[in-house]
Parts: structure tokens; C-alpha cells; sequence
């Protein structure tokens, strides 16, 4: 057995007993943007299953699949057989790093030439993926713990932290989306708890043409800069579908409790009514509460605009 592949020979076992049922796919947000097998937690398990037995040969491109998971865990969940599949995927990392491929997948990179060093990025970051280097005065990512909820990204006051487009996740594909919208009215959710039992409530499909949803990898991903981009496209409202407290992976929903205190005082500056801009706390599979409140959000902030008329 190849040496590179030291941390993923513990997981052998549970890489057999995937049976290839599939119900891994349901949530992956990286399936639902590509639809490729390959892109599918079960697609990436036959890949490291052969990269472990030597079927194939490891590359930068089979290492880039490996780095594109957002470790909301919904296909371990999932599993039919309970095969740790985010652990299997972090084995595959250190192993692929280790034998010196370089991708960075989903993960947030940080351009050091630009970096004020200010290290709040680093405060963000619930995995540790970033840490300060005193030696040489630099933040230094760990790309195998980085699992890109993108908070670090929507906390740097210079903006140059970023992740690869072609994953939705991006500053200029978030802002693109905003621009896109016809709506009413705009819904934030996040896809680790909240997004999965919105869709289960079938409230995604059958939404009517008042709301429009964007999916963020977490609450704390959500800039303010794209919540005024929506105010000023003339959307009426706001509304950001948060993890309750202490149950979000990222601490996300902190940081977006602040963001949202800080708008609140300066919208009206800006002549809109704070109340346009709401958050509100979901657990998972209360797709049917957060249909209801988005609903009541609507309601709410339309009879504002009829008593202002």
C-alpha cells in the first residue's frame, strides 16, 4: 500500500462497507450545482477507494474533488450503512497534502500580500483553520481543517480572503445572485440545518414569486455588504434564517446577530426602515416554521409599506 496513504488505511474498513445506495446525495450542495457523479460523497468515496488500492493513480485533480465538501455532515447523516464519510474525507486531505498536491477545493484562501494582519479572521474561526505565525507575522491557513463556511471571508475588513467561484459561495457570485433577483423580498438560509427542511416542506418549489431563497454554507458567510446591495435593487425585505444559539457549527449565527444589530442603526441613515431587515433562528427540519415566518415576514413588512402609502 502506497505510504502516502497512511491516514487513509485506518478508514479501509468503513470505505467497504459503503454499499453505493446514494442517499448521500440528497443535501450535497456541491451535486446539486454539478450533478456529477464524481462531485456525489459516493462518488468521492469510490475515488479514494481506489486511490487506497491502488486502482488509481492520485492527482491534483482527484485531490481538488476531495477538497470540495462543505462538511455539512448531511451524508453521514444520511447513511444508510453509518460510514463516517466528512472523517474519510479529512483523512483523504491530510494524505494528498502530505504527498504535496495542491488544492484548495472549497477551502478560503488568503492573499498575504494585501493582509493587514489585523487577525480577526482568526477569532471567526471555530475549526482553527486559521492561526497566527508570530515568526514570521503572517495568518497561516490550514487547508485541512478549513471546511469553507466562509465566515473568515464576510469578517475581513479587506476582503481578501476568498474562495474559488464555480461553488456559489463566492463575494462576486453571492452579489451576482442578489443582483438577479425579481422578487420582493430575499431569504438567506444556511445549508447545514435550515435549507435541507426547507426543501423538505417542499417551500423551495412552490415558493411564490414574493421570496426568493439563497443558500449560504452559514448565516455567518452573509455580508453586509450583500444585504445593502439588495436595498438598494429596491428588494422590501431582508430576512436571514439562522441555527438557534449554540447550535451552529461556525458560530455563525453570533456573528450575524451583530452584523444585523450594527444595520439596524444604520439603515436609517440611509432612509430605510430597519425593520425591512430581520433574523430569525431555525432548528433542523423546521422547514414549516421558517415557511411561516417567511410568510409572516411578508405580511408584516407589506402592511408597512401600505400604512406609509
Amino acid at each position: 500500500m502506497p505510504a502516502i496513504f497512511n491516514h487513509l488505511k485506518e478508514w479501509q474498513n468503513e470505505l467497504n462497507i459503503c454499499i453505493r445506495c446514494g442517499y448521500c446525495y440528497e443535501h450535497c450542495h456541491i451535486y446539486k450545482l454539478t450533478n456529477w457523479e464524481s462531485d456525489t460523497p459516493r462518488g468521492k468515496l469510490v475515488l479514494i477507494h481506489a486511490l487506497l488500492n491502488g486502482e488509481l493513480e492520485p492527482s491534483n485533480e482527484i485531490a481538488e474533488k476531495v477538497f470540495e465538501c462543505f462538511y455539512c455532515k448531511k451524508c453521514s447523516d444520511n447513511c444508510s450503512a453509518k460510514v463516517s464519510v466528512t472523517d474519510i474525507f479529512t483523512a483523504a486531505r491530510q494524505d494528498l497534502v502530505e504527498a504535496g498536491f495542491d488544492a484548495d477545493g472549497v477551502t478560503a484562501r488568503i492573499d498575504e500580500d494585501f493582509c493587514s494582519r489585523c487577525r480577526l479572521c482568526i477569532s471567526v474561526c471555530k475549526t482553527e483553520a486559521l492561526s497566527w505565525d508570530a515568526e514570521n507575522k503572517k495568518v497561516v491557513r490550514d487547508k485541512i481543517k478549513c471546511q469553507g463556511c466562509g465566515t473568515c471571508v464576510a469578517t475581513c475588513p479587506s476582503g481578501i480572503i476568498v474562495q474559488n467561484e464555480g461553488y456559489a459561495v463566492s463575494r462576486k457570485e453571492l452579489k451576482e445572485r442578489v443582483k438577479k433577483i425579481n422578487s420582493r423580498f430575499l431569504v438567506f438560509c444556511c445549508n447545514w440545518e435550515i435549507y435541507p427542511g426547507l426543501r423538505l416542506s417542499r417551500s423551495e418549489t412552490a415558493q411564490p414569486d414574493t421570496h426568493t431563497v439563497i443558500v449560504n454554507m452559514c448565516s455567518g458567510r452573509v455580508e453586509p455588504e450583500l444585504i445593502l446591495e439588495a436595498f438598494n435593487r429596491g428588494i422590501d425585505g431582508v430576512m436571514i434564517a439562522c441555527c438557534p444559539p449554540d447550535e451552529c457549527e461556525h458560530n455563525g449565527n453570533y456573528k450575524m446577530m451583530r452584523r444585523v444589530a450594527f444595520l439596524k442603526n444604520l439603515l436609517p441613515e440611509l432612509g430605510i426602515d430597519a425593520q425591512r431587515l430581520r433574523v430569525d433562528y431555525f432548528k433542523a427540519k423546521e422547514g414549516v416554521k421558517l415557511k411561516k415566518a417567511i410568510d409572516k415576514f411578508v405580511e408584516d413588512i407589506s402592511a408597512i409599506h401600505q400604512s406609509a402609502g
